[in-house]
């Protein structure tokens, strides 16, 4: 699935292209710089061609599609504000240089993605990682107690519950602890316990705020590498329809549906959250350990954004690994961008032996300014 999508007027987005999204891309930049819009971004139009997969599945197969989609519907929370009727924010996404998704001024134009060859159909999953995620832990012991939360953070929060069902322990080393569910009924604790065994366990929403954000995005990772069913959500999009529309005798399939490409999208906002830098590093490395190798047939693409100079030079150190490396990562399929001034930079390069590398040179300012200012008063 080769993507390429182009944002102009979208807040703090003045012009951004990106010719080909990879699978692992790490958007980097000051707050306010615009990388949670243009992953929201990415994702809305991700859904929206996920909609239209599923629209050309059952057209294909001879069945009335009831899919509307409205702008007004599609836009949550901040993005209203961009792309929203009267607003000025352009926005276009095209898949394999063949099918075409646009919102202008206002306006969703699906018309050359309308109908999607199925040799093309894809079946899509989208997700978002909240950076409000350290709130889950305390959602999932009073659930209903957050009506005003925003649409972001209720997916996390749904997503991580649903997790919950399959993930019932998990290994997390870079915080020495291991994570357990205990059920009671229909409720359910999340508790962690020190791989040391030094101290007794402690539920999670008393446990440090970067405990509370790592454990939910490492247990959404592992869910969606190794026990998402996309059997299960194919019969929820496809298959309860046509049971419900009565259309089963209309529908005349031209591929097997288990035949489609599956991928699962994760938007990150801050993996780093509250995590000392060594931290940082280890937490990145297992979560891109669990997406390279997932146990299905389907595949985990990543897209954060983050703070972190840290995590950033990290990367450098899994693209040195060799191929075997379970954390390792490959420069083909991986890009960094620095967003500043409304537009992209990107920071891979080629090194005189042809390796990837991050350039993190702009990414050491800070604390060279840090070190000139403190000789500057040392040698006073």
């Amino acid at each position: 699935m080769k993507e390429s999508i182009e944002i102009k007027n979208a807040g703090p987005l003045r012009n951004i292209r990106i010719d080909h999204v990879k699978p692992f891309t790490v958007l980097i930049g000051n707050s306010g710089s615009g990388k949670s819009v243009l992953m929201k971004t990415l994702m809305l139009m991700r859904y929206i061609y996920k909609m239209m997969n599923i629209r050309s599945a059952l057209k294909n197969s001879g069945v009335k599609s009831p899919f509307r989609l409205h702008i007004k519907t599609l836009l949550h929370d901040d993005l209203i504000n961009y792309f929203g009727p009267g607003k000025d924010g352009e926005v276009v996404y095209t898949v394999n240089d063949k099918y075409t998704i646009r919102i202008t001024k206002g306006r969703l134009d699906t018309k050359d993605a309308e109908r999607i060859l199925s040799p093309d159909l894809m079946f899509l999953k989208e997700s978002w990682v909240t950076d409000m995620r350290s709130a889950i832990p305390m959602w999932l012991d009073k659930r209903g107690a957050l009506p005003d939360a925003s649409f972001y953070f209720k997916e996390t929060a749904e997503d991580f519950n649903k997790a919950l069902d399959c993930v019932n322990q998990l290994d997390l080393p870079f915080l020495g602890m291991n994570m357990k569910v205990h059920a009671s009924g229909r409720k359910r604790k999340v508790y962690l316990s020190p791989i040391n065994g030094g101290y007794g366990s402690i539920e999670l929403r008393h446990t440090s705020s970067g405990m509370q954000s790592s454990t939910p995005l490492l247990t959404l990772a592992e869910y969606f590498s190794n026990k998402f069913s996309f059997k299960d959500a194919m019969q929820r999009s496809i298959v309860s329809y046509l049971y419900m529309q009565d259309s089963l005798k209309h529908f005349r399939p031209d591929m097997e549906f288990s035949d489609m490409p599956r991928v699962v999208h994760m938007h990150i906002e801050e993996p780093e959250l509250s995590l000392f830098p060594d931290a940082q590093c280890d937490m990145i490395e297992q979560l891109v350990k669990t997406v390279r190798n997932p146990a299905d047939d389907h595949s985990v693409e990543l897209t954060m954004a983050t703070h972190s100079p840290y995590i950033v030079n990290f990367l450098n150190v899994l693209l040195r690994h060799p191929a075997e490396y379970p954390a390792a990562l490959r420069g083909e399929e991986m890009v960094v961008y620095r967003l500043y001034d409304g537009e992209l930079q990107n920071l891979m390069s080629l090194t005189r032996d042809n390796k990837w590398i991050v350039d993190t040179r702009d990414l050491s300012e800070t604390m060279t300014g840090i070190l000139d200012q403190y000789r500057h008063l040392n040698s006073r």
